[in-house]
């Protein structure tokens, strides 16, 4: 969301003031050799990971966080890089947030860029980048000409196409995403896509939803999170076609735990407030983690925000997991949880089945 892009570097800033930087008995948190704010993050496993931020920062580990290694994107200028995914150590998109609206892929670990996407509008302002799977993925932009413009893949990121802005229902004056964690915006399986919005005139926020691979949209409220200039949905996930939490609140309320979290068991139809403690403040990103083979850990929920993160079995009942506040974390395919922030850190949970059964 363009509007809110100063506000969230003043709340960044404080952040960084207020927040340890040390490791806790939960998290590794490195140096990646840069103060940048860090919203994008894509781990590819416990050794790879890719994380991207303010001032056209892209950064990537290929030795667990020990060392990070700075990327230069030829020709942009200084601008947020705030979506990214990876498919391993050397291939990699980034979607810019802000003018110029970019899509950008690498496949030789960031040496060369192609475009693959760009939009000269004023108006564009790249919000999430979500892959589904290897090849189809979803990306979209703050509204453009009165409605949100939503891109789809299927060829990996290497072209792009505008859905049908006849099939996107309207958005409000002010509403948008929020991209502050690459994760209001969430892909599941060949068909199902979900975007939690915010901004505006104070009311329900809203996801708008599609079980067809964007063929249709369809706008679902969501009471238990409010809208307004600074406040709404700013991450959403699902475990399952059915089953999915969203997460938001107010980032000038950073632990002001009202409004922050909704559940949904039909696949985001109807939302419903969680039935046990919630959130310790303003969430900005959750994840779902599945359970792993061996059978040693069984499939949770973790969110983040500036003010700590929590865990829930269930997504009824949360547990504060650590104080430590990140913008976003993420989940690799191997099961290593990852996250970044402000002043640059990066950090993953040293270990994940013994961090949860500690806190059961």
């Amino acid at each position: 969301m363009r509007l809110v892009l100063a506000l969230f570097a003043v709340s960044a800033a404080t952040f960084a003031l207020v927040k340890p930087t040390q490791a806790d008995d939960v998290w590794r948190i490195f140096d990646t050799g840069t103060q940048a704010s860090l919203r994008g993050l894509a781990p590819v496993n416990k050794e790879v990971a890719w994380a991207c931020g303010s001032k056209s920062t892209l950064v990537q580990t290929v030795d667990g966080g020990k060392s990070w290694k700075q990327h230069s994107i030829p020709n942009l200028p200084q601008v947020e890089i705030r979506s990214i995914h990876a498919w391993d150590a050397d291939r990699a998109i980034v979607a810019t947030a802000g003018q110029p609206a970019l899509i950008l892929k690498t496949v030789d670990r960031g040496v060369t860029w192609k475009t693959t996407y760009e939009n000269k509008s004023p108006e564009a302002f790249i919000d999430g980048m979500k892959f589904s799977s290897d090849r189809i993925g979803f990306a979209f932009s703050d509204p453009i000409d009165g409605g949100l413009l939503i891109l789809k893949t299927e060829d990996a990121g290497e072209s792009w196409k505008a859905i049908d802005p006849s099939v996107i229902p309207k958005v409000d004056s002010g509403e948008a995403g929020f991209a502050a964690s690459n994760s209001s915006l969430h892909a599941f399986g060949k068909e199902l896509a979900w975007i939690g919005l915010g901004g505006g005139s104070e009311g329900p926020s809203r996801i708008f939803r599609t079980q067809n691979g964007g063929a249709n949209w369809s706008p679902q409220m969501v009471p238990m999170i409010a809208r307004g200039k600074s406040s709404g949905i700013f991450s959403v996930a699902f475990e399952s076609d059915k089953k999915g939490i969203a997460v938001g609140g107010d980032y000038e309320k950073t632990t002001v735990d009202t409004q922050n979290i909704a559940i949904t068991s039909d696949g985001g139809v109807s939302w419903q407030p969680i039935t046990g403690k919630r959130p310790r403040g303003f969430r900005s990103c959750v994840i779902a983690s599945p359970a792993n083979e061996a059978g040693e850990l069984p499939s949770f929920w973790l969110t983040c925000g500036p003010s700590g993160c929590e865990w829930s079995l269930s997504g009824e009942d949360w547990s504060p997991m650590s104080d430590v506040g990140f913008h976003v974390v993420n989940i690799a395919p191997d099961g290593s949880i990852w996250a970044c922030g402000s002043e640059g850190r990066t950090a993953q949970i040293a270990d994940v089945a013994g961090t949860i059964g500690r806190k059961e």
